[in-house]
């Protein structure tokens, strides 16, 4: 795939992003950029069903990734179809190395190395899916973790345009807009899970507190730079 090749003022595009509402920066994105060199991903977990229906909304052609680390509750692969149907987004998977998944699940990786078993079923599959994009697209909010605080709406990474158009949504205009277009939740909300990955190392709790409970992790590292 032919990439754009141009020179983004990172710092113009704050700027100019910030001034819009969530739904107009995800609509003027494509403005810039193509939507086939939009890479947007999803967990499809209980923070996912808004940043879906903006996007849905903005350009129906986005195509929509998620990560298949072969560990997703079977509420959460029931989530995604239905909100594939609500919002007719196609959705691509990607798919962790065959050999490498099977070392986590031999070792249960998981327990002793979280990391390493993120790193092997998220972190390298993403890679190479964005080596063939200029941007990618993701809803994660400031206020989830310490790391994601820092962001900004637009950041450039190793040459890749990271776009965050709800990083600065706040948990009352998140449940405002779930509410206002009675957008359906993770069936695994009402049982407690506030955030939702990998059935090994989430349990019910609030916020993220539930995930890689016990150990000192709070991000897959997708979103670590």
């Amino acid at each position: 795939m032919s990439k754009t090749v141009l020179k983004i003022d990172v710092k113009a595009l704050n700027a100019e992003f910030a001034e819009l509402d969530f739904q107009d920066r995800i609509k003027r994105l494509y403005d810039y950029f193509p939507v086939n060199e939009v890479l947007f991903t999803s967990s499809f977990g209980t923070k996912s069903v808004v940043m879906l229906t903006l996007v849905s909304r903005a350009n129906a052609a986005q195509k929509v990734h998620i990560l298949n680390t072969g560990y997703h509750f079977p509420e959460t692969l029931a989530y995604k179809d239905t909100l594939a149907e609500i919002t007719g987004l196609e959705i691509v998977e990607i798919l962790p190395d065959p050999a490498r998944h099977q070392q986590t699940l031999e070792s249960e990786m998981w327990e002793n190395q979280p990391s390493r078993c993120c790193h092997y079923n998220k972190v390298m599959p993403l890679k190479a899916v964005k080596e063939e994009h200029t941007v990618w697209m993701s809803g994660v909010h400031s206020y989830q973790t310490m790391n994601r605080a820092a962001m900004e709406i637009f950041e450039e990474v190793d040459g890749l345009i990271h776009f965050h158009p709800l990083i600065d949504i706040t948990e009352g205009e998140f449940l405002y807009l779930l509410e206002k277009d009675k957008l359906p939740r993770h069936p695994l909300e009402a049982l407690g899970y506030g955030s939702i990955g990998c059935h090994h190392c989430t349990r019910p709790g609030q916020g993220r507190a539930g995930r890689w409970a016990g150990k000192d992790k709070d991000e897959c590292g997708l979103h670590v730079s």
